[in-house]
């Protein structure tokens, strides 16, 4: 019987008790906002968004070779396999073996024009290990508001809100001795190193308003938010490619890669917010003031009966989650 590895998903930490995994994370939620939706489809040409719909796809996939192989056979937008196997390999402390059989189960969302064609990427909004002894759950609330949240046996473990996942944080925001030039100097963001290569996500939905060469900062994507704050994302090796200026993108998109470009002393992303030009701690107020008003449990709770209810209505049955819960009566 064929084998198929999955990097990651069992290692969850307790939400209170280790906490420290929030520091190095984020993954993908949320729905591209109708307002840039709309200034998206004037600027390309395209039709009005009132001609523009949001459809809701729904698969409970088996998995018998790889992850890729198994979306690709059931019509699951590929790009899923990349963006899942990347956060969840965040979350194991030994590779999880899957002998075949067993299940993934995926809710998204498209934008399609009346004609068919679909407006921008497919958004992942939904997805869990239904098999697993404890269930694993991952959401990316279809609103611009919250973060991506985990949740194992109902139980909500964290929310992820950094753009590298299984990166080191190796200086904070505020005035730091520079590692190059010496002297005490402000540092606008946080330094966070990871290997060349490792993916740069997106922290918050938005638009790609500048991609170039920036002087000591290198290479640099720049994502303005509904909010008015941009984010700013540097010293990188590559751009994910075919990513242009004026591109919507949804938090936990692919921006680019981690590199040393620019005065940097190694491989690292340095990662900012801005508001009016002015940098603001991104581990604090930074990601508040990109997202709006924070969701509170309760709400990430109730964000997950919703997708549960997404995926019974885009597959045709019942959830593992209601089939357990009525068997438990």
């Amino acid at each position: 019987m064929q084998r198929w590895w999955l990097l990651g998903f069992m290692g969850f930490y307790p939400l209170l008790a280790e906490a420290n995994w929030q520091t190095h994370l984020l993954l993908p939620p949320s729905e591209l906002s109708p307002v840039r939706l709309q200034a998206a489809s004037e600027q390309e040409g395209t039709l009005p968004l009132d001609s523009v719909d949001t459809l809701t796809f729904g698969r409970d996939v088996v998995i018998d070779t790889t992850l890729y192989e198994a979306l690709a056979a059931e019509g699951v937008p590929t790009r899923f396999a990349t963006k899942l196997e990347t956060l969840l390999s965040e979350f194991i402390a030994a590779p999880l073996e899957f002998s075949g059989k067993e299940r993934i189960q995926l809710v998204w969302e498209e934008d399609r024009r009346q004609d068919g064609t679909r407006v921008g990427p497919p958004r992942l909004s939904y997805a869990a290990l239904p098999d697993q002894t404890e269930p694993l759950e991952v959401i990316w609330p279809v609103t611009p508001k919250g973060d991506v949240a985990l949740f194992k046996s109902d139980t909500l473990l964290g929310t992820l809100r950094l753009p590298v996942l299984s990166a080191r944080l190796t200086s904070r925001f505020g005035n730091r001795r520079h590692p190059v030039y010496g002297g005490m100097r402000p540092h606008n963001g946080i330094d966070l190193a990871a290997p060349t290569g490792t993916p740069v996500i997106a922290t918050a939905p938005g638009r790609v308003s500048f991609m170039g060469r920036q002087g000591g900062y290198g290479q640099v994507i720049e994502v303005e938010h509904d909010t008015g704050a941009v984010s700013r994302y540097t010293h990188l090796s590559r751009f994910s490619p075919q990513l242009v200026v004026g591109n919507l993108v949804n938090a936990g998109e692919p921006l680019g890669e981690v590199g040393s470009s620019g005065v940097a002393t190694g491989p690292n992303l340095h990662y900012e917010v801005r508001v009016n030009n002015q940098p603001v701690d991104p581990l604090d107020q930074g990601q508040r003031i990109m997202l709006g008003e924070q969701s509170t449990q309760s709400e990430y709770q109730a964000s997950l009966y919703e997708a549960r209810d997404r995926l019974e209505q885009a597959i045709g049955t019942a959830s593992i989650y209601d089939l357990i819960s009525l068997n438990e009566q």
